[in-house]
């Protein structure tokens, strides 16, 4: 492990690492210690075992991507699925302030643009404190990828948010995102929360797409008619999906897990 620092950002502490294996690693082997408060984010310029959704991999550029991850202690959810809901929302807009455009969401949790993967969100239960459960939430997007970034079976299918990769960028779009996520908490119930809700399945990126899906044990081809704003897929056949309980394995006849 390299060395790390402790700051705050747009309100939380921050502790920035120069690398880990991946941040939210890190975060769970700090709460097993009693060691990371709620709201505490942690932030590594290149992590050597970043993970997505189910186990996949992630590949972290330094200085060219944000790799963070916060603990979050939000006030009760009538599902966990809307706190993916409203991340994926959140970094959305933080990218848009930052310059990005046209910036949609992959259900459930991955962000793309131009048809192509530039990050996702993970977020995974951690236990409880007094008021509730606790929940890490990871983030990683690509800000600016080169040639030779990534390896090439990984290179076919990621893309950037076509920013320019300046010294602060990761810090304001880590900042942005934080502070559109702290709204959105803030807001659950409220007008605010629906918007929210509305924008996630206007941003959705899987609407229309031939797919397949595994429910249930059974792995089945469907075509998505509508993404809803609890974060649930709505089949063509008039089918609706709740979002805990199906796995996307596939779209247009690529694989997903990729």
């Amino acid at each position: 492990m390299n060395d790390s620092t402790s700051q705050r950002i747009a309100g939380h502490p921050l502790l920035r690492l120069a690398e880990t294996d991946s941040t939210s690693a890190h975060a769970r082997r700090l709460l097993e210690q009693d060691a990371l408060p709620a709201g505490a984010v942690v932030l590594a310029d290149r992590q050597t075992a970043g993970r997505g959704r189910r186990g996949r991999n992630w590949v972290t550029v330094p200085g060219r991507s944000l790799a963070a991850s916060v603990l979050l202690s939000p006030p009760p959810l009538e599902r966990p699925t809307r706190l993916t809901v409203l991340a994926a929302v959140a970094a959305c807009r933080a990218l848009e302030q930052l310059g990005a455009s046209d910036i949609r969401i992959k259900w459930p949790n991955d962000l793309m643009r131009a048809d192509r993967k530039i990050g996702g969100l993970l977020v995974e239960r951690v236990g409880s404190d007094g008021r509730g459960p606790r929940y890490l939430l990871g983030i990683g997007i690509n800000l600016e990828l080169q040639p030779g970034d990534l390896p090439a079976e990984v290179a076919q299918i990621a893309g950037d948010a076509g920013l320019r990769a300046e010294a602060s960028l990761v810090d304001r779009l880590l900042g942005a995102l934080l502070i559109e996520l702290d709204g959105a908490l803030d807001e659950l119930g409220g007008p605010g929360d629906g918007l929210r809700g509305a924008e996630y399945q206007r941003r959705s990126w899987l609407r229309g797409r031939q797919v397949e899906l595994r429910a249930g044990g059974e792995r089945f081809a469907a075509r998505i008619e509508d993404v809803s704003p609890d974060g649930d897929l709505r089949l063509a056949d008039g089918r609706l999906l709740a979002g805990e309980s199906v796995e996307l394995t596939a779209v247009d006849g690529l694989p997903h897990a990729r």
